[in-house]
Order: structure tokens, then C-alpha cells, then sequence
């Protein structure tokens, strides 16, 4: 087993220089550091031999947990087998959470068999010797870290209960000031949009037909405005988002302490503080809304009934999650008509079942009106009849002439295959063209710097851009090669497709266990006149198959 691995890795294994850099270690010296831990990392190797080098980055990261991009990456290529060695400038680097730290160091790097080097703290894992001592110095760590994150924390909690905002993006409507970087001013630009929005809560307007309203005045969501011509996402107001804005105390010149509290500190998850048990702070800057009209804005929505209340649609959506609007790709909701349709059926005189009264809508008509997509209405019972009849006819096609039904959609799909595996292979030689064109570059760059004629800094600078540039080729280059790799399992997605239909070539009732084996995904088209007569056009997208 070894022997067919080692037959297949012919490259030369890399040696990982990490380095990470704490956002807490301070600014001014931040890229430095970043600096000195590249070159001290560097020389280390060169002079032990190891050549083959890749810099794994983690700038501005917490050594508390280890979920950082670089590291990740890292973690990937050593079960990928690339990595026969990772050097850091001492233990701390690699980590602050001695749990963590310990299970890398003694489980996971030497599974992997990857030779682990902390410089400073003179640490090899293959000197077994001076394996003992390493334990002690993560505990330290690690009780660094907590001290320096519980100081830190009561800093923040001591500067926001004095009515300092020490959060990231102020509210929309809020900026911070120039002179008191924890004081908040109004912003002159996204203002009247806050304004505007209690407005029309005060006359009563609920959250989506405020959201309709803004659209509607072309008011965008974000703070600055495009230069080109903006699609209709770019006003697509949530109710969540409105709701949020009109519970915000901030808009009426009072600051909420904090809204989390953190369970622990390696756990890295929160409580969510209730609303109600928030700490407020009044009058610690300028208010957009008076507080009186701030108060009956609350007064409105703690007196509105909840959503559907008394009026849960009792028809079961066996399409949830299947039925999508061929125009906006949204998916589609069921509603259901108590009123207005009778118990029974003028034309047959039988009771009507739920599904009758039921029909499906698009979610961004629904939400954004017409101005943004059109219904696609498409009653309930026409959607389950005529997605019932497809699989029918699909199955007895099937059945009838095997072979002939195999070959037409083999032909189909390999068809498809050729149209599109040609466009992806060239795209994956040109960035495979690049990737070595960055190489050739880097070579390049680093005899330069040798010979004295490139800085330090500009030479970072230039090799981090290409190794960013490289690292985005090659998970396209990935994303190419698993397309590819499914497409050509076409034949026998055709087979398992066959299958599945013969299973259900007798059926008489659809339900969830039929929809989900069978189909990917409905698409309902616009309804359109055509001499008169609604007609609506509906995709069925089957698994494995596409569309038939």
C-alpha cells in the first residue's frame, strides 16, 4: 500500500514556513513582524537544507483557535501528503490554546509523519529529549492568551458603558467622528433614509410594504451609491432589515453595551442577549428619531398580531424546496386561499381537497412586487397533475424500449459534455500557463533581492500579490478538474436515472420520497396569452438526467 502512495508522489515534499501575527501585538510594527519571522524562518532552512519552501501567512490572526485561512490551508496540504515539515519562530506561533496546540504537536503531525520545528523555543520533534519541556510552554501560552484577552474584554466593556461605540460598521444612518473615534455623529448622506423609514412605520405601514416603498423610490441599501446603473437587488430591502432599524435604540441617541456574551474563550460562540435584558445607555450621542416618536415606533410593532396567526395553511407542500421561478431563480412559495373559492366545484360538484385552494407564487414578486419579477402563479393541483403525468410518460418511455431510451439520452449528454469540458480545459491550461509564469517571476524576483536590487518590502510586497494570484488559480483549477471529473460519470448517472424511473413506473400519488429521488428542480416560467389561451411553460430538471 505504502509503495503505490509514494509511486504516485513523485513531487518533493514542501517544507511549511508558518508565521501568524496577532491583531493584539500591536499595528505599527505589525507588518515587521510578519517580516522578521519570514526571514529568520528562511535562513533556518537554507541553512538546514531545506529548499523546497512555501509561506503559509496568518496576518492580523488569534493564536485562541485555529481557524485561520493559512493555517487551514496548511492543515489541507499535509493530509494531501505535501508537506513533510512545518518551522514556526516559537510555539506560540503555531498556537495559544494548549489543548490544541498538543493534539498538532503529538497526534496529528506525527500521523502525518511531518517533522514540527519551533526555533526559539529550540523544539524538534525528532530530538525526543526535548519533547517533555514543550507541554509547560503551551499551558503558558495559553494562560498569556486568556490574560490578554480578559484585559482586553474589560478595556472594551469599561469604554462602551461609557457610552463609547467600540463595534466595527456604525448603523446605517450613524458615522463615527473624526475627532472621537468611540463618538457617533449623524451622517448627513444615509440619514434621511432612517427617517424616511420610521415614517412610514409611524403611519402604519408594516415591514415589506416599507421595503416595497423604498424600492419603489429607488432608495439603495448600502451607504454609497454606484456610478452605473444599479439592478433591483441593489434596493431589495428585507423586512429583517427593517425590523432590525426600527428596534435599533441607536437611532434615538442611546448605545447598547453589548449584544453577545461569549460562552468561552476557546469555544468561540455566543449568547445572544435578549432584547429586553440589554444594558441601554441614554443620550450618549446626537439622535436621528425624537425619543418620543422612537417609543410609539415600538408601540406599533409590539401591538401587531404575529404572522399568520390563526391561519396556517393546512395544504402540506410536498414541493418545498423543488419549485424555483424560471425568471429570478427565487424559490417558490406556497399561499392558500381560505376565502373566495368555494367548498366545492362548480364543474364537477365534488368537495374540495387543500390542494385546490392552494397555488405557488415567486418569492421577489411577493416580497418586491412586480417591479422586480412577475407572480409565475401556478395553482397547486396543475403543478402536482402535471409534474405526476411527466413522470409517468418518462417511466413508460423507459419501460417500453430500453435501449432506445438509453441512447438518447447518452447521446444528449455526451453532447453536453463535449460543449462543455472543451471551454474548461482551456481555461485550466491557461491558469496552469500562469501559475508558472508566477513561478518563472518569483525565481526572478528573489535573485533580485539577493543581488541587492530589490528591497525587502517591495519584494514582499510583489511575492504576496502573486502568491494570492496563485492560490485563487489553483482552487479554480480544482473546481475545473471535479467538473470535469462528474461529467464524466455521465453514463452512468444515465443507468442510475433508469433505475430509479423503473421504480416508479406504476406510481398513482406523488410525494416527498418520489419528488426528491426523482428531480432536482422545478422551474415555472411566466404565464403568457397565446390566441387567447394562458399558457404557462414548466421545466422539470430530473436528477442525474437534466432536463428531458
Amino acid at each position: 500500500m505504502n509503495r503505490k502512495i509514494n509511486s504516485k508522489n513523485t513531487s518533493p515534499m514542501i517544507t511549511a514556513l508558518y508565521c501568524r501575527l496577532s491583531l493584539e501585538d500591536g499595528k505599527d510594527n505589525e507588518s515587521m513582524s510578519i517580516s522578521n519571522q519570514k526571514l529568520l524562518l528562511k535562513d533556518y532552512a537554507e541553512k538546514n537544507g531545506m529548499f523546497n519552501c512555501e509561506y503559509y501567512v496568518d496576518d492580523g490572526f488569534t493564536g485562541r483557535n485555529f481557524n485561520r485561512p493559512a493555517f487551514q490551508r496548511m492543515i489541507s496540504d499535509i493530509e494531501a501528503g505535501r508537506i513533510g515539515c512545518v518551522i514556526t519562530k516559537d510555539l506560540s506561533r503555531l498556537g495559544r490554546n494548549y489543548i490544541e496546540s498538543g493534539s498538532y504537536m503529538e497526534v496529528f503531525f506525527p500521523k502525518h509523519n511531518v517533522r514540527y520545528i519551533a526555533i526559539t523555543d529550540n523544539y524538534d520533534s525528532v530530538n525526543k529529549q526535548e519533547m517533555d519541556i514543550a507541554p509547560f510552554k503551551n499551558i503558558l501560552n495559553d494562560m498569556y492568551s486568556r490574560d490578554i484577552s480578559k484585559k482586553v474584554l474589560a478595556g472594551r466593556m469599561t469604554r462602551s458603558r461609557q457610552g463609547k461605540f467600540c463595534g466595527g460598521q456604525p448603523p446605517l444612518g450613524l458615522m463615527r467622528d473624526p475627532d472621537d473615534n468611540g463618538h457617533l455623529i449623524i451622517d448627513a448622506e444615509t440619514a434621511p433614509v432612517i427617517r424616511r423609514i420610521f415614517d412610514l412605520a409611524l403611519d402604519g405601514m408594516g415591514n415589506m410594504k416599507i421595503c416595497k416603498t423604498l424600492m419603489d423610490e429607488k432608495i439603495p441599501v448600502t451607504r454609497t451609491k454606484q456610478t452605473t446603473e444599479c439592478d433591483v437587488n441593489y434596493y431589495a430591502w428585507s423586512g429583517s432589515r427593517i425590523s432590525t432599524i426600527l428596534r435599533n435604540p441607536f437611532y434615538k441617541g442611546a448605545h447598547v453595551v453589548c449584544k453577545t456574551h461569549q460562552k468561552g474563550i476557546r469555544s468561540n460562540t455566543y449568547n445572544i442577549i435578549p432584547r429586553e435584558q440589554r444594558e441601554v445607555i441614554e443620550d450618549c450621542h446626537e439622535a436621528i428619531i425624537p425619543k418620543a416618536e422612537w417609543e410609539k415606533v415600538q408601540q406599533l410593532i409590539d401591538r401587531r398580531p404575529p404572522i399568520m396567526k390563526g391561519n396556517s395553511c393546512p395544504y402540506y407542500n410536498i414541493f418545498h424546496g423543488i419549485v424555483y421561478c424560471a425568471t429570478c431563480g427565487k424559490s417558490m412559495q406556497v399561499r392558500y386561499e381560505k376565502v373566495g373559492r368555494t367548498n366545492k366545484d362548480r364543474r364537477t360538484g365534488k368537495e374540495r381537497e387543500p390542494i385546490d385552494k392552494a397555488y405557488y407564487i415567486c418569492q421577489t414578486y411577493n416580497r418586491l412586487g412586480k417591479d422586480a419579477c412577475t407572480s409565475h402563479k401556478i395553482e397547486a393541483r396543475d403543478l402536482y397533475d402535471l409534474v405526476l403525468a411527466d413522470i409517468q410518460e418518462v417511466a413508460a418511455m423507459a419501460l417500453k424500449d430500453r435501449e432506445a431510451f438509453y441512447g438518447r439520452l447518452s447521446r444528449r449528454m455526451e453532447k453536453q459534455y463535449l460543449a462543455d469540458t472543451d471551454s474548461l480545459k482551456r481555461e485550466y491550461e491557461s491558469l496552469a500557463g500562469r501559475n508558472q509564469e508566477i513561478d518563472d517571476t518569483f525565481i526572478s524576483l528573489y535573485a533580485d533581492k539577493a543581488k541587492g536590487i530589490l528591497t525587502e518590502k517591495r519584494f514582499l510586497k510583489l511575492t504576496d500579490a502573486m502568491e494570492r494570484e496563485q492560490e485563487n488559480n489553483q482552487n479554480r483549477m480544482q473546481e475545473i478538474a471535479a467538473i470535469i471529473s462528474e461529467e464524466e460519470h455521465s453514463e452512468g448517472d444515465v443507468r442510475t436515472f433508469m433505475e430509479e424511473i423503473k421504480r416508479y413506473a406504476a406510481i398513482t400519488e406523488l410525494d416527498e420520497t418520489v419528488l426528491n429521488r426523482l428531480i432536482n428542480r422545478i422551474l415555472i416560467g411566466k404565464p403568457e396569452k397565446i390566441d387567447g389561451v394562458r399558457t404557462q411553460e414548466v421545466r422539470i430538471v430530473y436528477n442525474f438526467v437534466g432536463e428531458l
